[in-house]
């Protein structure tokens, strides 16, 4: 089939590097996150601070912009950006078929280098794709899916067994959803939480394992209560954060 992106999935950006080192290819899709793609909310769940901090919007190569630029500014990841969110809003089928391209040839390379797959369809937003698309899953078994969401439905969903079994989640704390997290975490899931400085040994009762290692959070520990997983800011903008999205003290 011709598509229309012909570097569909991010191979390269250094969470994707870490990940070779563990035996895997790590394909992530970045879109335009929450409303920066001016047709609609593709982060339903995502708190001010969230927003604010973006990884999708300000850090890498999607935030190599002039300093102060508006959230608007654009540069050509940002612009590659906003025509993903744009096709998957307005032909959604086309959208979902550049999405089964990009893992085909995922999967070749991932092949080539003799390593296994995983592929990370938000990298920068928050689509419930066990709902939109479950052929995705179901046409690759062969495939690991990861993803990071702040819906709490679907973190429970995936703590209680009922996502695909390729399909994992990890809940990811805001400065606004700590009770959420507490939920989340007594039914077995694992959360997310950004660290500003040394990464602590406990948060909230449970024990926390390095989420810098790598992207591939199917690989971490699980069990009940879940474990918490820490990730240091990345960006300038989240290494200045105080509206309590980073945390600052245990």
């Amino acid at each position: 089939m011709s598509t229309q992106f012909k570097r569909f999935f991010s191979l390269d950006s250094p969470k994707a590097i870490k990940a070779r080192g563990f035996g895997y290819l790590n394909a992530i899709n970045y879109m335009a996150p929450a409303r920066l793609g001016g047709v609609g909310n593709l982060c339903p769940h995502a708190s001010p601070g969230c927003l604010a901090l973006c990884l999708g919007w300000h850090s890498g190569q999607a935030g190599i912009v002039a300093k102060d630029a508006p959230d608007s500014a654009m540069n050509g990841a940002r612009r590659s950006r906003v025509a993903k969110a744009r096709m998957f809003m307005k032909d959604r089928k086309a959208f979902i078929g550049e999405i089964q391209a990009g893992i085909d040839r995922a999967r070749r390379a991932a092949k080539r280098q003799g390593l296994k797959l995983c592929v990370r369809l938000n990298g920068a937003t928050d689509i419930a794709w066990e709902g939109l698309a479950p052929q995705l899953f179901a046409d690759n078994p062969d495939v690991q899916f990861v993803d990071y969401t702040k819906s709490k439905k679907r973190a429970l969903a995936h703590a209680r067994g009922q996502l695909p079994a390729n399909y994992h989640l990890t809940f990811s704390r805001s400065e606004i959803n700590e009770s959420d997290c507490d939920e989340v975490l007594q039914a077995g899931g694992n959360i997310a939480v950004v660290f500003a400085g040394q990464k602590p040994e406990m948060y909230r009762g449970c024990y926390v394992i390095d989420g810098d290692e790598s992207d591939l959070r199917h690989l971490d520990k699980r069990g009940a209560p879940g474990f918490v997983v820490a990730l240091s800011p990345k960006g300038s903008k989240a290494k200045a954060d105080r509206s309590g999205f980073v945390v600052r003290s245990c």
